[in-house]
């Protein structure tokens, strides 16, 4: 009998040390270093971090940014079977401690300028149990590296251990931690390699934040399989163009807010973006006026993905899909099954709309330390995604938006999503959300929340006329508000929990 080789994400690295030892893996502002450096490093810190007692299964939290580090971290505690807890480097001591005592980790690595911050949530809670250590100027992780082997740290690391505990970007208040096994990780690379082509010949930019499954998923999938990393502290959109046209990058990860800031940029320069063969959008709905200038002024080379960190990616809309099919989310993935079903669970016709339902290798296996979030979300096998949507007769998928957004009006319910990429097509919209409000005679009333672009001139009764040419009456915004921004999660997505507050307040 042969030997069953487990699917682990260090093992991807090991083999790249050995396959492609002078490629370059990584480069941030700071560094950049080849499979070979990368490798033994992260064999080192292994080595230090069971030096220091870690055992597999324990969790060792990091709040580290976009740099090479991270990395590093990711996969040595990959290689020993510990729990990797990334956090945001923009956290307050309050946010710092609130998650860090939810999630106790034994440890806790931490990039210079978050040192200060962990100081003081300790004031806050007591995480006396959580032994933290610096990143350091001379990047030895407060000495953990000195004197430490390069070899393959000596720990049997099983596909079902856990790999990292990924936290939501969601609006709902507290983020929740999606627990990953190695094997959901590896098969988190290999949908990319199958749905996108990610490969050992891809450049890739990275410069959303690396502690969100948006961005995370698709670096971790150019180091497994042998590409080049390019990582960026925050997102430029200048910097981004400047990049693909100096370096002839091949991949871009970006949310629909990005993309946005980049044709702007493009209005008034132009680079060179021809060696990009995947722009991979995730976060939200693109609309199709945008869409159409991507295609006109960065490249047709668009993938569209429906995910969400709970759930992996879901369906995929490609350069090669029907073009009338704009406002699809495209089709199921390779590995998962998705259904619609009503509130009972039941499923519904072709062309009705319910909540949207998968079963999914890359799905998460529960919430870490909250098995009251897990009952929640899965019944029998089966993710409850939240989300609102319909299949066409050619299996194309349709995202109406989240179920909580849905607006009730008159008894009929409406989904903000369709009125908000009518509005997105009007030339002088910068952004917007539509929402419902409390009202006497509806029950709730929609309102347009509007952003003008730079310059722009346009009142609330020109912009619902707009809507009356291209939709039926029932769906037309009643009132309609503009407003200098609109606040967005951490990935870039308009939060719509935060625009109703600011308008239920008044």
């Amino acid at each position: 009998m042969g030997t069953t080789i487990p699917m682990l994400m260090g093992d991807g690295l090991r083999r790249n040390g050995w396959k492609f030892p002078v490629k370059i893996a990584a480069r941030d502002k700071f560094r950049q270093t080849t499979y070979g450096e990368l490798n033994a490093r992260v064999n080192r810190l292994a080595n230090g971090l069971l030096a220091i007692g870690v055992k597999r299964g324990d969790g060792v939290a990091l709040s580290v940014g976009n740099r090479i580090e991270h990395l590093e971290i990711i996969f040595a505690t990959a290689k020993i079977g510990a729990l990797a807890i990334p956090l945001d480097v923009k956290w307050k001591a309050l946010e710092l401690a609130s998650v860090v005592a939810a999630m106790e980790p034994r440890f806790i690595i931490l990039q210079e300028d978050c040192v200060g911050e962990f100081a003081k949530a300790k004031e806050l809670k007591d995480l006396s149990s959580i032994k933290a250590i610096s990143l350091s100027a001379d990047l030895n992780y407060s000495g953990l590296l000195d004197g430490q082997s390069a070899d393959e740290p000596v720990v049997e690391v099983s596909e079902d251990d856990p790999f990292a505990v990924l936290l939501t970007s969601g609006t709902t208040g507290f983020p929740k931690g999606c627990l990953a096994t190695q094997r959901t990780f590896v098969f988190h690379c290999i949908n990319n390699a199958i749905e996108k082509g990610l490969g050992a010949h891809d450049k890739a930019i990275l410069s959303s934040p690396i502690y969100f499954n948006a961005g995370r998923s698709f670096t971790l999938g150019i180091i497994y399989f042998g590409g080049t990393m390019i990582l960026h502290e925050r997102f430029d959109a200048d910097e981004v163009l400047k990049t693909i046209e100096r370096e002839k990058v091949t991949y871009v990860g970006a949310v629909p807010v990005m993309c946005e800031r980049m044709l702007h940029v493009l209005e008034s320069k132009k680079y060179d973006t021809s060696s990009l063969r995947c722009l991979a959008i995730t976060g939200g709905k693109v609309h199709p006026a945008v869409l159409e200038s991507l295609k006109k002024n960065l490249t047709p080379n668009i993938y569209r993905t429906y995910a969400s960190t709970d759930s992996g990616q879901m369906a995929i809309s490609k350069p090669g899909d029907a073009a009338e099919k704009a406002n699809s989310a495209g089709r199921p993935v390779w590995c998962v099954d998705l259904r619609i079903v009503d509130d009972a669970g039941k499923p519904v016709q072709v062309g009705e709309v319910g909540e949207i339902i998968c079963q999914s290798p890359l799905a998460t296996h529960g919430y870490y330390k909250n098995p009251e979030a897990t009952d929640a979300s899965f019944r029998d096998g089966w993710f409850y995604t939240g989300d609102l949507g319909h299949f066409d007769e050619e299996g194309y998928l349709f995202v109406s938006g989240r179920k909580k957004d849905m607006v009730k009006s008159g008894g009929i319910s409406i989904y903000p999503l369709e009125i908000e990429s009518v509005i997105y097509s009007h030339p002088d919209i910068l952004e917007a959300a539509v929402i419902g409000v409390p009202d006497p005679q509806w029950g709730e009333a929609l309102k347009a929340v509007i952003v003008l672009k730079p310059g722009a001139k346009l009142d609330g009764v020109e912009l619902m006329s707009f809507c009356k040419e291209r939709l039926s009456a029932y769906k037309v915004p009643k009132s309609v508000d503009f407003v200098e921004s609109l606040p967005h999660t951490e990935v870039g997505k308009v939060n719509k929990m935060q625009v109703r507050e600011m308008f239920l307040r008044r």
